[in-house]
């Protein structure tokens, strides 16, 4: 099984909450990761009921006008036994308020190769998606 270390991510200028911030990783199709790990489709239409479906959450700091973005792990997908053309996607989410913030990345879905096993937001949203 291929799980990738996504490093943390500190993005500037951030003007937006400062407490409450989480990154949601959804999954756009279900999916068998190498492993044989399963990989439900996430619903992002009603996120709080969301519960075991997100792929990851993660709780986001502010610092400043800084908002970090620890580091997260995820199944590759494109390694997966029976879709590997599955995705993800990826929210910034107001706990506060129990809402979306914004789509998070350069893309609105994305996918996770197999190696290298440590990567950055960078490295995943430079390959491209949109599958």
């Amino acid at each position: 099984m291929a799980s990738i270390t996504i490093t943390g991510q500190t993005i500037a200028n951030w003007f937006g909450n400062t407490t409450g911030i989480q990154i949601r990783v959804f999954v756009n199709s279900s999916f068998t990761a190498n492993g044989g790990s399963h990989h439900p489709m996430t619903v992002q239409s009603n996120p709080a009921s969301l519960g075991t479906f997100l792929a990851a959450v993660a709780d986001c700091t502010v610092s400043g006008t800084n908002l970090t973005i620890p580091s997260i792990l995820l199944d590759s997908t494109t390694d997966s036994v029976d879709n590997p053309n599955a995705s993800y996607s990826a929210v910034l989410f107001d706990t506060n308020s129990g809402k979306q913030i914004q789509s998070f990345g350069t893309y609105s879905t994305f996918t996770v190769t197999p190696t290298p096993t440590t990567t950055t937001w960078g490295n995943i949203f430079a390959l491209g998606s949109d599958v």
